[in-house]
């Protein structure tokens, strides 16, 4: 972890996380549910994913952006943590300036579910980059390839879909309900395949950045799940924005890794 303590990015990130973390901790043992602080605290974290996805796009360029493979990768996960933005964003306006429900389909789903087909294609650019091709010849990490997505699939089903009804009359929502799980399944799968079939020619350099997108995977995957389970519990600055907290920190710090691992090529050529 030298690197979280030499970069400028990283520590300010780390800065960043720590001052809202006790933030929100103050706020949420107050007991408010929708005083100013709130929705202050709910303006500013979100700011935390337009801070990642400012930052990734200038890491890509240090990979040479859609030149090359990892650029086109980290160039999505910026335009997934925008797309996060976004989401946080209007769900903040409608709460704080309307004050109304935010609508399910509504505005802030096009930046929520824009995420996923994101990160969906920066995990396969990802696996591409590292040689995932060529180790997908064996048998057993062939299972792999089929064992990893039904796993993930089967964990996304009995989480969110088990229980399910179909409304016939309410289509995007349908399509929503199993998109946003069976799509995180997606790019959880390929990133954790990426590492399993890859960890033997990935390098030193490259094992920290995918080991730290899988968590920043698993970090979003779980911020939803427990937003759509606990949503009748959600007010501003609950214990769900802290989860989402959590995990854009955890993919911004995996987007300003990459440029350490950029820095460090660079110096060795």
């Amino acid at each position: 972890m030298n690197w979280l303590r030499k970069h400028i990015l990283a520590q300010l990130s780390l800065l960043f996380f720590i001052i809202l973390s006790i933030a929100w901790l103050l706020i949420f043992r107050s007991g408010t549910t929708d005083a100013p602080a709130n929705h202050i605290f709910g303006f500013i974290y979100g700011g935390f994913s337009l801070w990642g996805g400012i930052i990734g796009i200038f890491v890509a360029r240090e990979w040479g952006g859609f030149k090359s493979l990892v650029g086109k990768a980290i160039l999505l996960l910026s335009l997934g943590l925008l797309g996060q933005a976004f989401g946080q964003y209007s769900f903040w306006y409608y709460n704080f300036a309307l004050k109304i429900e935010v609508p399910y389909p509504g505005i802030p789903d096009i930046g929520y579910f824009g995420t996923i087909p994101c990160y969906i294609g920066a995990a396969w650019f990802l696996a591409k980059s590292s040689g995932a091709k060529i180790s997908l010849q064996s048998f057993v990490s062939k299972l792999q390839a089929i064992l990893i997505p039904a796993v993930m699939l089967s964990i996304a089903f009995f989480l969110f879909l088990r229980n399910y009804e179909l409304d016939p009359t309410a289509l995007l929502k349908t399509f929503l309900d199993f998109g946003y799980p069976v799509g995180q399944a997606i790019y959880i799968s390929i990133a954790i395949l990426t590492f399993s079939l890859t960890r033997k020619i990935l390098g030193g350099s490259m094992k920290a950045p995918v080991l730290l997108l899988i968590a920043a995977f698993f970090a979003q995957f779980l911020s939803d799940y427990i937003f759509i389970y606990f949503h009748d519990l959600y007010f501003p600055a609950s214990f769900i924005d802290y989860f989402y907290l959590v995990a854009y920190f955890i993919m911004s710090i995996s987007l300003i890794n990459l440029k350490t691992v950029a820095d460090q090529l660079k110096g060795d050529k």
